[in-house]
């Protein structure tokens, strides 16, 4: 069997961390950074629609007439808008999806409170409320989507 003996390395034989001291690789870390922070902004950049966009013909207020209206609640990004909305009796709610995926708006407080079926991209679904109380509606692709219409 042969005997090894020790040695000393010296510098020359230790393996070099130079490479990635060089001045070359922090500017290409740098120019990769920056073309992260770039694709970022492009994805999550996107302008994002007023939180409340009521119809113009929608109005909490009684009218002196009594005649119903006709209000819009809108559907983007997960999010009823507005969320909460007081009508009286009589009046139409107009679901508008603005989303890029089908919705179906549902509800366990008013029986035939439901869009029966999707409510495609662009699409509306509407319901007139005929009786007094406090209803909640949510998406039931994803419950945590919802809001309330309060019928006075």
């Amino acid at each position: 069997m042969e005997e090894l003996e020790p040695t000393l390395a010296s510098k020359e034989d230790r393996p070099s961390f130079r490479a990635a001291n060089e001045p070359g690789i922090s500017w290409l870390l740098i120019i990769f950074f920056l073309m992260l922070m770039a694709v970022a902004i492009l994805i999550f950049g996107k302008s994002q629609p007023p939180l409340a966009q009521v119809s113009p013909t929608a109005t909490p207020f009684p009218t002196s007439t009594g005649q119903a209206r006709m209000y819009t609640v809108s559907y983007d990004a997960g999010v009823f808008s507005p969320t909460n909305l007081r009508i009286h009796a009589g009046d139409t709610v107009r679901f508008k999806n603005e989303s890029i995926f089908p919705i179906r708006i549902v509800s366990e407080d008013l029986v035939g409170f439901d869009s029966v079926g999707d409510v495609p991209q662009g699409s509306y679904f509407s319901y007139t409320f005929a009786g007094r109380g406090t209803f909640s509606y949510y998406n039931s692709h994803n419950a945590d989507q919802g809001g309330t219409i309060i019928v006075r």
